[in-house]
């Protein structure tokens, strides 16, 4: 029995990133068709609606609006609309958390993760990966920083969230790992390598 319950095992975690990716997609396009799909009845006859429309209408939408945030005048009133979205207590929590994981992901965010680091956990000899994201506290003028310190955003593992931990330079140690391949690792608390590893053992 252990042969099949191991091919069983294995069959299952293989499909389960692929189920939950065609979930979410699926959902989206329900979201989108219900969204978009009833603006265009709006201002269109019913008649003219197609099933799937809104959800194809939303892909060009999306990539109009990311072209739009490049404009300092639309990003300017987007960043208005922000703030009064910010003003809001409950929808603040919620959008805030939503807003700051999808950008932790964003290629430019990852830039900002200038390096991949171990830092000591006390009591004992535990290591926690982090991304030091301030080097030199001059391009950022806080007083309250010493010349020798560091910040260090240690994400959390099954979460959205993390923490920001100001630290001596002597408290962490450089590691030779992509920010990517860290981040899977911190998001699936350690089961999955990277990508290359992965591969290559297949």
């Amino acid at each position: 029995m252990k042969p099949i319950s191991k091919t069983f095992f294995k069959g299952l975690i293989a499909i389960i990133p692929f189920t939950l990716t065609l979930y979410l997609l699926f959902w989206f396009a329900d979201i989108a068709e219900l969204v978009l799909g009833n603006i265009f009845k709006f201002f269109f006859p019913d008649s003219w609606y197609i099933k799937g429309l809104g959800f194809m209408l939303g892909l060009p939408v999306i990539y109009f609006f990311g072209g739009f945030l490049e404009s300092r005048t639309f990003r300017s009133l987007f960043d208005n609309f922000e703030e009064l979205v910010l003003q809001i207590p409950v929808i603040k929590s919620v959008y805030t958390a939503i807003r700051d994981f999808s950008s932790l992901f964003s290629s430019e965010n990852r830039g900002k993760f200038k390096q991949v680091v171990l830092v000591n956990v006390p009591p004992g000899n535990g290591q926690q990966i982090g991304f030091i994201t301030v080097s030199d506290f001059e391009e950022v003028l806080h007083t309250f920083i010493a010349d020798d310190q560091i910040a260090v955003y240690l994400p959390f593992s099954y979460a959205i969230g993390g923490n920001t931990v100001i630290m001596s330079r002597e408290n962490v140690t450089e590691i030779d790992m992509s920010v990517e391949d860290a981040l899977r690792f911190i998001a699936t608390a350690g089961v999955v390598g990277n990508v290359n590893d992965d591969k290559s053992n297949r």
